[in-house]
């Protein structure tokens, strides 16, 4: 899906979003290296986050020690996307520039 960024720097992208990297890291899996997603036998559908991996939060909110500076200031948002925790979270977002974004070298 093609996305337009609210960002001076950076124009449209198409994101990918949930594109699995590895098997889920549960059971058997668990607290071993990672094993190769099984492939999926159609289309993935790419359009909507993944669950995220546990994150311990305090009365609905992250700890703010430990987020980079854009997440603190940000924190109403991002409490947001935490909110669905799974141990199955290997997951990727991948964002790609479109042709006609404007180029930065």
């Amino acid at each position: 899906m093609k996305k337009e960024l609210n960002n001076e720097i950076l124009g449209p992208v198409i994101e990918f979003l949930g594109v699995p990297y590895a098997a889920p890291p549960i059971g058997e899996h668990r607290f071993q290296p990672p094993e190769p997603p099984s492939p999926w036998p159609d289309i993935k559908n790419a359009t909507q986050f993944a669950p995220v991996c546990p994150q311990n939060i305090i009365e609905g909110r992250l700890p703010e020690v430990m987020l980079p500076v854009w997440f603190t200031n940000n924190l109403d948002i991002v409490s947001t996307f935490v909110q669905d925790q799974n141990e199955d979270c290997l997951y990727l977002n991948i964002y790609v520039p479109t042709e006609d974004g404007e180029l930065f070298i």
